[in-house]
C-alpha cells in the first residue's frame, strides 16, 4: 500500500494567476458568557485587492468563509448590541484553513475591539505537513538546474531516501522524497496540483 504524502510548493509567478489556490476561515461567535451569537455579520476583506466576502454565524455561532483566495485580510464581526470586533494581519497561505474564533464584548456598535494577528495559527483539522515557499525564496535560492524538486527539501522532515530506493536504478536523472523517515518509494508529491514524480 502506498502512502500518498502532500507537500504543497506555492509557487506563483508574476504572470500567473492564483487560480486554484484558494483556504477558508471558520470559527464561532461567542459573547463574554461564551454562549454562541446567532446571527452575527462576518465579513473577511483582502486588504491586498479589497475584495469582501461576507457570512452569518448559526444558530450555534458558527461561521464558515470557503473558498477564499490567498493573501492578507482584515476579518470583522459585527452584531446589534455588541462593540464591532476587528482583526488584520490574517494571512491566507496555500492550504491553510485558520479557526478565528471570535469574542464578542457588549457594548455599542460604535466601540471597536481590535486584535492583530502576529502568530500562526494552529492547524487542527488536518495532519498534512506543509510549507509555503515565498517568491523571494524561489529567486534567491541556489537550486541545482532550477529543479523545484528542490525547494520540497526546504519544508520540515523532508529528505533523500538514499541508495535503498528503487528509483536509484534508473538511468536517467530521478529525484525521490522521503518524508518523516518514511520509504521513499511509497510518497507521492504534488507540484502545482499536478502528480510530479516517477512512478
Amino acid at each position: 500500500m502506498r502512502t500518498v504524502t502532500r507537500i504543497v510548493l506555492g509557487i506563483v509567478f508574476a504572470s500567473v494567476a492564483a487560480w486554484a489556490q484558494t483556504s477558508e476561515i471558520s470559527g464561532v461567535v461567542r459573547d463574554p458568557s461564551g454562549s454562541a451569537v446567532p446571527g452575527a455579520t462576518v465579513k473577511a476583506t483582502q486588504t491586498a485587492t479589497g475584495v469582501v466576502r461576507n457570512t452569518t454565524s448559526g444558530a450555534d455561532g458558527a461561521y464558515v468563509l470557503p473558498n477564499l483566495p490567498i493573501g492578507p485580510y482584515q476579518i470583522e464581526v459585527t452584531k446589534e448590541g455588541f462593540t464591532r470586533y476587528v482583526q488584520t494581519g490574517v494571512v491566507l497561505q496555500v492550504e491553510s484553513n485558520p479557526t478565528i474564533d471570535v469574542a464578542l464584548q457588549v457594548g455599542a456598535a460604535s466601540a471597536v475591539v481590535s486584535v492583530e494577528a502576529n502568530a500562526a495559527e494552529v492547524e487542527t483539522r488536518s495532519t498534512a505537513i506543509g510549507s509555503v515557499v515565498t517568491n523571494q525564496q524561489v529567486a534567491e535560492m541556489p537550486l541545482n538546474g532550477r529543479d523545484p524538486h528542490e525547494l520540497i527539501f526546504l519544508a520540515g522532515m523532508a529528505t533523500y531516501p538514499g541508495a535503498g530506493s528503487y528509483n536509484t536504478i534508473r538511468n536517467y536523472p530521478t529525484v525521490v522524497v522521503s518524508v518523516a523517515g518514511g520509504n521513499g518509494d511509497s510518497v507521492t508529491y504534488l507540484l502545482d496540483g499536478t502528480l510530479w514524480q516517477d512512478p
